[in-house]
């Protein structure tokens, strides 16, 4: 049965986090029940990846105080089984949500609303529709329209502000282009609004590459936030230097308008061998 949390807008901050890939062994997780009977106990890196977690609940409570939130979970809320790949705890998908919803529902019971956008298919099923059963069971905010409980694109009034969520985003492998397909995305949303006389966005927020990037104009902002899983062998792949940003953001409103927080952490490198 899925619960329904009340849907409101008089939240003062939204808390925006994504790519908590739950399930994969190098994405966020505690030791959690397999399948008859064992258990997966997360690795060292693991662990401190999980203080990050810890640190950064503190520091965004720290900044909320007692003030109403609404929390968003901007896609690839579970790692899926994809690519072949062999980096899971375990390959049933009822295992990897179970584990996503131990880790998000305290805080998830805290707030106001919580609403869950549609990410990767290759990791959340075909029309994401792992996040879907998931975002039932949290109690996400349903979509009016289509009576989904996990969209693929959130459109929402914050303030005087007009913020715009979905998951997707262009990628590069150079961190002189990082900028490169936030703008594009941005300009893009200025063009389609201007066609059909509809306004545009004040802030776009996206996230799948696992980097924190943030695009400022006069009349407009994108944010991609970091994610929350360790390099794979994917990234291994395609990027050999750039580790991945970890952490989320907050977005407040107060006298002076909407104003963004952001927490992002790293780890150390690897080993330094001596010779």
């Amino acid at each position: 049965m899925c619960v329904r949390i009340k849907e409101t807008m008089s939240a003062k901050y939204i808390v925006a986090i994504s790519d908590t890939h739950c399930g994969s062994t190098l994405g966020l997780s505690v030791k959690h029940l397999l399948d008859d009977g064992g258990t997966y106990t997360p690795s060292p890196l693991q662990n401190k990846l999980w203080e990050h977690w810890k640190d950064f609940w503190k520091w965004t409570y720290r900044i909320i105080g007692n003030e109403p939130f609404i929390l968003v979970h901007n896609g690839d809320i579970v790692d899926g089984v994809h690519h072949r790949t062999t980096t899971l705890s375990s390959h049933n998908l009822t295992i990897q949500s179970r584990l996503a919803a131990e880790i998000l529902e305290p805080h998830i019971s805290r707030a106001l609303a919580y609403y869950q956008i549609r990410g990767t298919e290759a990791h959340a099923g075909q029309s994401a529709q792992e996040e879907e059963a998931l975002a039932c069971v949290l109690g996400a905010v349903r979509d009016k329209k289509s009576g989904q409980y996990a969209r693929w694109e959130l459109w929402m009034e914050f303030g005087n502000e007009l913020l715009h969520f979905s998951h997707h985003i262009g990628s590069t492998t150079s961190t002189a282009y990082e900028s490169s397909a936030p703008m594009r995305e941005l300009v893009a949303a200025f063009v389609e609004a201007g066609q059909f006389r509809q306004r545009p966005p004040d802030m776009i927020i996206r996230s799948h590459r696992h980097r924190y990037t943030e695009v400022k104009t006069p009349n407009g902002r994108i944010i991609v936030t970091p994610g929350w899983q360790l390099r794979t062998p994917f990234v291994f792949k395609i990027d050999r230097m750039r580790a991945p940003m970890l952490g989320g953001i907050v977005i407040g409103r107060g006298d002076e308008g909407v104003y963004v927080r952001e927490r992002i952490y790293t780890l150390e490198r690897g080993e330094v061998v001596k010779v």
